[in-house]
């Protein structure tokens, strides 16, 4: 009987993660409206402001996320754009994760597909709010391949390796944690000894110095405070989600610090399961990496993130790595621990699929029956350890509709611009019109403005300060608000004051500062009140020439990406299994 051509079965494991993944965000793809839940907020149009660049008083944690998001949304509506980026993460992780083990027998192939798409990282990231990151995860399985010194066990690209990751390694560094991420696993699978690599490893360097600088030169350029406060490391530590340490939890590909997010099952018998599945699988291709055909040096890096995404668990640890936040700078994007878990999730898909590869053909050979069996359960694995998986996301990917006073005031405050700030003052809001969740201010993706928003944040009962000066100056004028507060506001730069009428804490401030000397209220409706107030002006974040300079950087490494991905630099090729770009 012949055997079926390997592009049909590569494009039917395509189709095996669509289905995946469209469960997983089912109501994203069916209903319309805007995930806003979380850290998930899409608004029909993202102005592209400075801030969008990653300018302003705030740190640049979504750069060039916002931007790339907000050119998109001036041809695609943020809606539509929605169901093509959350989804299209979850694509490229479980496509790259099949790929990466097109060597072994379809069945493997298969639960190494699903389990890269539906595990607890993903689940718990999602339910988080946090596509973006999901990203860099994903590229993480494209990259190995490419990288590893024996070249992948799949067709040599027909550019060279380091050529060919730069467009997963720009995918990656959509934010500033995926482009850390990525960038050091690309340095730690895909640098070389011996002096015949000095040029390869250079330009792999280069390449990831390259997508650092979309966030890095913002973070230099704007406005604000360089350095973090060290309660948020412990704050952002990973958990345990069951009795035992939280390294048992990230051996589980779980761990997350929001309980929130962590589905029900992982406190139980499912979430031990899943620690044991993963470490036997690990431990036992660990034993003969080489037989079983592990990608050489992904073993370590995957057991080295592991222990980075522990570290701040540790005893001591926190307060250790909290201590270098308050000192150095830039340092804070480390404080999200379990985020760093990601090539090691990377490294158990793997492994979950190599194991099943290398004992399915025993059982089939001792009893045809259980060795079909076997395979059932491979593939259905990651659904019978995490049944709820689905329960989460759908939660947070839900779509809501935006009241109309939303585009009202939009429409108020782009016809005469000028700073906003939105009251209650707090960075995370229950809206009355959306789900249970406390959810991000959605003022900045609405309004065509400088927006200003309380960047203190509040985890359980610890409370860690925000980087942004603008911020800390109007929460101190804001905590107590009266007929006086307009004008103390509008001395502060203030134009307009966005007060969500139907949010708890917001009873009585639109009243009662509207009724200060010169105080307008513009938009008074679905829950939403706008107020201007007298004066006001642009807020004094980065310097003017900071746009021009971080949009031509930004420019300039989007076409190195392109010259380097299409192998224009890489003059002549001698040999495809050295050449570079």
């Amino acid at each position: 009987m012949p055997s079926t051509p390997p592009r049909v079965v590569t494009a039917a494991l395509d189709g095996w993660v669509t289905v995946v993944a469209g469960f997983l965000v089912w109501p994203l793809l069916v209903r319309t409206g805007y995930p806003f839940a979380r850290d998930l907020v899409f608004t029909p149009k993202l102005p592209l402001r400075p801030e969008t660049l990653g300018l302003g008083t705030s740190s640049p944690r979504a750069a060039p996320l916002d931007a790339i998001v907000a050119v998109a949304s001036t041809i695609v509506d943020g809606g539509v754009l929605a169901k093509v980026l959350v989804p299209g993460a979850l694509l490229l992780a479980g496509w790259g994760a099949h790929r990466l083990a097109s060597p072994l027998a379809w069945p493997a192939r298969m639960a190494v597909a699903g389990f890269a798409v539906w595990n607890p990282f993903v689940v718990e990231r999602l339910g988080l709010g946090q596509w973006a990151l999901l990203y860099a995860y994903a590229a993480l399985f494209w990259m190995v391949p490419l990288l590893s010194p024996e070249g992948g066990r799949g067709r040599q690209p027909r550019r060279g390796p380091v050529a060919a990751s730069a467009p997963w390694l720009a995918i990656a560094a959509i934010t500033p944690t995926g482009a850390v991420l990525a960038g050091s696993f690309a340095l730690a699978v895909g640098l070389r000894r011996g002096r015949g690599q000095i040029g390869r490893n250079g330009r792999l360097i280069l390449l990831v110095t390259l997508v650092q600088l979309p966030w890095l030169v913002p973070a230099a350029l704007g406005g604000a405070a360089a350095l973090s406060d060290p309660a948020g490391v412990s704050a952002f530590a990973a958990r345990s989600e069951r009795p035992g340490p939280a390294f048992f939890s990230l051996a589980g590909l779980g761990g997350i610090w929001d309980r929130l997010s962590a589905p029900g099952t992982r406190s139980g018998v499912l979430g031990f399961a899943t620690s044991i599945v993963v470490v036997v699988a690990v431990g036992l291709v660990a034993l003969r990496p080489r037989r079983l055909g592990l990608p050489a040096r992904l073993l370590p890096v995957g057991i080295a993130s592991l222990l980075l995404a522990g570290l701040t668990s540790l005893p001591g640890g926190a307060a250790a790595m909290g201590d270098l936040t308050s000192v150095i700078p830039g340092l804070g994007l480390l404080r999200d621990a379990q985020k760093w878990l990601a090539a090691f999730v990377v490294l158990a898909v793997l492994c979950v699929g190599l194991v099943l590869d290398h004992i399915l053909p025993l059982l089939r050979r001792a009893a045809p029956a259980v060795g079909i069996g076997a395979a059932a359960v491979g593939v259905g694995l990651p659904w019978l350890l995490l049944p709820d998986g689905m329960a989460v996301v759908h939660r947070v990917v839900q779509p809501q509709s935006y009241p109309p006073a939303f585009e009202q005031a939009a429409r108020v405050i782009a016809a005469d611009p000028g700073p906003v700030i939105t009251l209650p003052w707090s960075l995370y809001r229950v809206f009355p019109w959306a789900g249970p969740y406390a959810t991000y201010d959605p003022a900045s993706r609405w309004f065509d403005a400088p927006v200003v928003t309380d960047d203190t944040l509040r985890v359980g009962s610890i409370t860690i300060g925000g980087e942004d000066p603008v911020a800390s100056r109007v929460g101190t004028v804001v905590q107590s608000p009266s007929r006086g507060t307009g004008a103390q506001l509008s001395a502060l730069g203030v134009r307009y004051i966005v007060v969500y009428t139907g949010v708890q804490g917001a009873v009585g401030m639109a009243d009662e500062i509207g009724s200060g000397p010169g105080v307008q209220t513009l938009v008074a409706a679905d829950g939403l009140s706008l107020l201007q107030l007298p004066g006001g002006t642009e807020s004094a974040g980065a310097s003017t020439y900071a746009a021009p300079v971080v949009a031509a950087v930004d420019l300039a490494v989007l076409l190195a990406i392109i010259v380097a991905s299409t192998g224009l630099a890489s003059g002549r090729r001698r040999d495809r299994s050295v050449t570079l770009w």
